[in-house]
């Protein structure tokens, strides 16, 4: 059977306690009854069958909570820890790595700016040569330029002296070689073309006469005959008396030829010019073949001097190199 709980005084009874004050007329007798009141307020005991607080299992919860937290908390920060070891293994690594690549390229970088020292010295050295060589060769420029200038010199001054020295020879072509010819048959054929042209020609006249030598293999059956006179007035005269003649002929079979002095056989052309030195013989050739492509009617040579002239009465040109022919025709296109 429970015990039963005293229940607490009413209300208005209390308050009508409270609300009434009394005053103790003997007061030492009062404060010797308080002496023997106890004024202690004793708690009730709990019933052991009454559940427990709320508090106490709230407490118990938040400890559990916390305690798995912090469980967790470990798990995660050693996991954690165990990474961030792997990851700062890695990195010693890769230092280690990075400064032994930083090592080699420190090595790598002397040995280039050795090499590069060496190279700049080496292009120092080569262009010192290189200045040397240049001044060499611009001095060699200068005295080939002047040899040059100094070799044309000299070959106008052969030239001239071979014309001076040929000033009063002819050259007769076309006319046939024979086994038995001798300086008499010559002497005939000069002669014969004189009287042809209207210049009589004696053997006074001439101061030598021959037939140009060949091999003996390939001798041309008209090699030129060279006449040489002992006056350059007779030379020119039998000239300008062959050009006078061939001028007036209309017809080329009528021009002199080997008929008109006597030599039997086929007709041929004969040709009577100056004598000329290898190089203006060759200019001379040129000369006629370019009159002939470009319509020069006239093509001549006066005292060692190549002339060319397009129509009559036009003003005649000098031709003293192949420079000349090649400005004449770069004028003309």
């Amino acid at each position: 059977m429970s015990k039963l709980q005293r229940t607490p005084p009413s209300a208005s009874k209390s308050t009508c306690n409270l609300n009434q004050t009394q005053s103790e007329p003997d007061i030492s007798s009062a404060i010797t009854i308080s002496d023997y009141v106890s004024t202690t307020r004793s708690k009730r005991r709990r019933n052991e069958s009454s559940p427990k607080t709320g508090s106490t299992q709230g407490s118990q919860e938040l400890q559990l909570m916390l305690a798995n937290w912090k469980r967790d908390q470990d798990s995660s920060i050693t996991s954690m820890l165990t990474e961030q070891a792997a990851v700062m293994a890695k990195l010693v690594t890769e230092l280690a790595d990075i400064k032994k690549q930083n090592n080699q390229i420190q090595a790598t970088n002397v040995e280039i700016r050795n090499s590069n020292a060496d190279i700049v010295q080496s292009m120092c050295f080569i262009n010192k040569q290189f200045e040397e060589l240049k001044r060499e060769v611009e001095v060699l420029r200068k005295e080939r330029k002047e040899q040059n200038i100094y070799i044309e010199s000299l070959e106008k001054k052969i030239q001239d002296l071979q014309l001076k020295s040929r000033s009063s020879s002819t050259e007769i072509r076309n006319i046939p070689y024979h086994e038995s010819e001798s300086n008499d048959c010559l002497m005939k054929i000069v002669c014969s073309i004189g009287r042809t042209v209207g210049v009589p020609i004696i053997e006074s006249d001439l101061r030598d006469l021959y037939r140009l030598p060949g091999k003996s293999s390939n001798i041309s059956p008209t090699r030129p005959i060279i006449a040489e006179f002992k006056e350059v007035l007779t030379k020119q005269k039998l000239l300008n008396a062959i050009r006078l003649y061939n001028k007036d002929k209309a017809d080329p079979r009528d021009k002199l030829n080997t008929e008109h002095i006597g030599i039997q056989g086929k007709r041929l052309p004969v040709y009577v010019t100056e004598q000329l030195p290898p190089s203006h013989k060759k200019l001379f050739y040129q000369a006629r073949e370019f009159a002939k492509s470009n319509e020069y009617k006239f093509c001549w040579t006066a005292n060692g001097n190549i002339f060319l002239r397009k129509q009559e009465n036009e003003k005649l040109i000098k031709i003293t190199s192949e420079k000349c022919l090649l400005n004449i025709g770069n004028n003309s296109t």
